[in-house]
């Protein structure tokens, strides 16, 4: 289980840039609220929200049940400050803290929620092994990935840049596939109960440039960000003629992986 690239002062500081602008996604919003449904969750349970970010999926949970308290945790104050302004301070708490370490004693939540955040933790197995040290015995957790090929968007700058000859990462492939989900939660002796790939029900329906623009502030595109004028221009002339095929054709925009399995070891 090899750490990712990304340091957590990375990840912090791009979610701080990010996060005023955050909740306008309504991909963000399904992806919340379809996590938070598929928690199950029941009446008076104690919910940890991993990476909660601006508390999408925290607020869709208290939603579900009465008397359901949520924890969020995140490393970016920003991204905390818009959720606690966001939410309803008698059943939502945030913290910032490391999804690693967490200020937590062992066995406190009845179930772990972890939205869109996969990708960008420095050690998911680590992460992972403290997540059921807080959960109690037989609590849920769902976490969702981008399948690997799942973001139209991305694969296209990508497929652009690398015309122009600038590699952009993959910030999915490393847990963006059921095969390696099963090979990390068994590795850990966890019990997987489904992993799931469901499709944001949306197409490709932008312009080139303002779709160009948006996806150029996600992090895995930072190389075109900080490249020179004429190159980004060129990359965008190459991306448009792609993202205009692509939509002619149809085609999902979003899939995302949605992971339930039991913290209790098999």
């Amino acid at each position: 289980m090899a750490p990712t690239s990304h340091s957590t002062q990375w990840v912090a500081e791009e979610f701080d840039r990010r996060s005023a602008t955050y909740d306008a996604s309504e991909m963000h919003r399904w992806q919340a609220q379809r996590a938070a449904r598929l928690l199950d969750i029941q009446p008076g349970q104690r919910i940890l929200d991993v990476a909660t970010g601006t508390g999408l999926a925290a607020r869709a949970v208290v939603k579900l049940a009465e008397g359901t308290s949520v924890v969020g945790i995140d490393v970016s104050h920003r991204m905390l400050e818009v959720a606690r302004d966001r939410s309803d301070p008698r059943r939502c708490r945030y913290l910032q803290a490391n999804a690693q370490r967490l200020p937590f004693r062992a066995a406190v939540f009845d179930a772990i929620l972890c939205v869109a955040a996969i990708p960008y933790l420095p050690d998911f197995g680590a992460a992972l092994t403290e997540w059921r040290r807080v959960g109690r015995s037989h609590a849920a957790l769902v976490f969702t990935t981008p399948a690997a090929d799942g973001i139209t968007a991305h694969r296209l700058l990508s497929q652009a840049a690398e015309a122009h000859g600038l590699t952009l990462p993959n910030p999915h492939a490393e847990y963006g596939r059921p095969d390696r989900i099963r090979a990390v939660v068994e590795e850990l002796g966890l019990n997987l109960v489904w992993v799931k790939r469901d499709t944001f029900p949306d197409h490709l329906d932008d312009e080139p440039r303002s779709a160009f623009d948006r996806v150029i502030d996600y992090g895995f595109a930072e190389p075109l960000r900080i490249a020179a004028d004429d190159v980004r221009e060129a990359i965008f002339d190459t991306y448009a003629d792609l993202y205009l095929a692509a939509r002619s054709r149809g085609g999902s925009l979003h899939d995302t992986l949605f992971t339930r399995c039991r913290l209790a070891s098999t």
